[in-house]
């Protein structure tokens, strides 16, 4: 009877053991866009790729800027925060608040007292920490508390990382570095390492719909005043035909629901550079493999048969549109620990570095 329980306990004992004994390794980054080279005549670009899977990716990035921004805001509301031991930090203890929310609450609560109006300004103040799909561009190297424990994989911060002399030199030399950063994580096999979702540069899905706002809210505006212009006035200034009232409402509501809608060009998330990387062990050796787009808005003419009154009632007009010029970096190398690593690419360049984290 007691060879039933020693068994079980001894199997989870050592589970415990070899999951401290795992090696933990930082893992530092540095993605530079390399200038074109005016003897290269092949087109690396493609509309075809596959898309590429991100299915069990970490998206560690975003992870950092939440725990970041969660510090913020309770450091910001006077909440007191332990975060020595590398605690993961626990969700927002305040439900989000609008501006919306609070000058509602102004207007239809005049029984509010001051005390209250003063605590719901504090909470909208404390949260304008914009999180990271609303960045136009991401700094060149995301911003991360900094932890020392084993706990969890997790974004580096600036003060953990050792290549900035790197960078510098790279600026140096006329390069444009669009991401340095690096993250924490244990050693694993490729069948269970998990791929960091790394992303970098402008925000181009922000630049895009940005641009498509605008655009929308100008061809609304006209089509309003259109619409405006050709109904009778009478001497009161009031539309005769009502329906204008109703089409201005519509307006509004069509741009507010355009505003939510990601442009049919891009992904709800398309960056300057975007991709994945998987560190794992493979034959008692550290192995890497990349998975990188680096995209581009460019504009381009294309032909478009307009119809006309003329006598051949055809013509040919050259219209300008956007379109996503992508290019496809893709790596799969053993490394060495310790050794700092150049891959290469025409367009792209990373620098890599895997050192040993004695914890």
């Amino acid at each position: 009877m007691i060879i039933k329980y020693v068994l079980p306990l001894s199997l989870l004992s050592a589970s415990f053991m070899a999951s401290a004994n795992l090696r933990w390794f930082d893992i530092e980054l540095i993605f530079f866009e390399r200038p074109t080279d005016s003897e290269l005549k092949e087109d690396l670009s493609a509309e075809d790729f596959p898309a590429i899977n991100y299915t069990n990716s970490k998206d560690i990035i975003a992870e950092a800027y939440q725990e970041l921004q969660n510090v913020k805001y309770k450091e910001c509301m006077g909440i007191e925060v332990d975060n020595e031991n590398g605690d993961q930090i626990d969700g927002l203890d305040q439900p989000a608040i609008s501006s919306d929310d609070v000058i509602e609450t102004f207007e239809t609560s005049p029984q509010i007292n001051n005390g209250d109006e003063l605590d719901n300004l504090a909470q909208l103040e404390c949260q304008r920490y914009s999180n990271v799909a609303e960045l136009d561009a991401l700094p060149l190297t995301p911003d991360a508390l900094t932890f020392e424990h084993t706990d969890y994989i997790y974004l580096l911060s600036k003060e953990q990382l050792e290549l900035n002399e790197t960078v510098s030199r790279l600026k140096r030399r006329g390069l444009t570095p669009l991401l340095h950063t690096g993250w924490r994580q244990p050693e694993s096999n490729i069948r269970n390492a998990t791929p960091m979702y790394l992303y970098g540069g402008k925000n181009l899905s922000a630049v895009v719909n940005k641009s498509e706002n605008e655009q929308s809210l100008e061809q609304m505006l006209n089509e309003y005043t259109q619409f405006g212009q050709s109904e009778a006035i009478d001497l009161n200034g009031v539309p005769q035909n009502s329906d204008i009232n109703a089409f201005s409402n519509d307006i509004v509501n069509d741009f507010e629901t355009f505003e939510d809608t990601p442009s049919p060009l891009l992904t709800e998330q398309t960056w300057q550079l975007q991709g994945k990387f998987k560190v794992f062990i493979r034959r008692n050796y550290l192995n890497i493999e990349a998975d990188f787009d680096l995209n581009e808005l460019v504009e381009q003419t294309v032909d478009n048969i307009n119809f006309t009154d003329g006598d051949n009632g055809l013509a040919l007009q050259q219209l300008t549109e956007t379109v996503l010029k992508t290019e496809r970096f893709s790596q799969f190398r053993r490394v060495i620990s310790s050794e700092i690593h150049y891959f290469d690419h025409p367009k792209l360049g990373i620098i890599m570095q895997i050192r040993r984290y004695n914890h």
